[in-house]
């Protein structure tokens, strides 16, 4: 009888990790952009996105941004960055951005506002970017990942905001 009740108990608590894997994988989005697919960009691999990642660590929001070339978390201005839109269209300009430590409630003619605070890390290829939603008041929302330099860019996915839900 103890063992039947250990393995339902088993059983039990793998279909919970189950459904909470199942649920945390449907709500992650990834989008893929091409190589190199400018001059500048064959030039500095750690400028060309090369796939960026949305989805949830909890109750944060976790953005991770993959780039052709292993990074240098000491060249702080080829970081890429997040941009958020949460009520324009797919092609307007974002109205925050994650960047950094930071984030930044932007606005047309004006200077960027902190209004939030974000975890960065790097590894490997990889930018990740923690945050709350809460501070910002997401709910639904588009984003793409940004890398600039002077005259060199790269954005994912191209052309438009790839919608999320919180």
């Amino acid at each position: 009888m103890m063992r039947q009740l250990r393995l339902v108990t088993l059983c039990a608590a793998l279909a919970v990790f189950a459904l909470a894997a199942a649920a945390a994988l449907a709500n992650r989005q990834t989008v893929r952009d091409a190589r190199a697919e400018t001059k500048a960009l064959k030039k500095n691999g750690r400028l060309d996105i090369i796939r960026a990642t949305a989805g949830h660590q909890g109750e944060l929001l976790k953005h991770v941004v993959t780039m052709r070339r292993r990074v240098d978390p000491d060249r702080p201005k080829e970081r890429p960055l997040i941009g958020l839109n949460a009520r324009g269209g797919p092609h307007s300009d974002p109205e925050f951005l994650v960047f950094g430590a930071d984030v930044f409630k932007v606005r047309a003619g004006k200077d960027p506002k902190r209004v939030g605070g974000a975890e960065l890390s790097s590894r490997g290829r990889r930018w990740a970017y923690l945050f709350d939603p809460a501070q910002i008041d997401l709910k639904r929302y588009g984003w793409a990942a940004i890398a600039t330099r002077g005259k060199t860019f790269d954005v994912a996915p191209a052309g438009r905001y790839k919608n999320h839900r919180v």
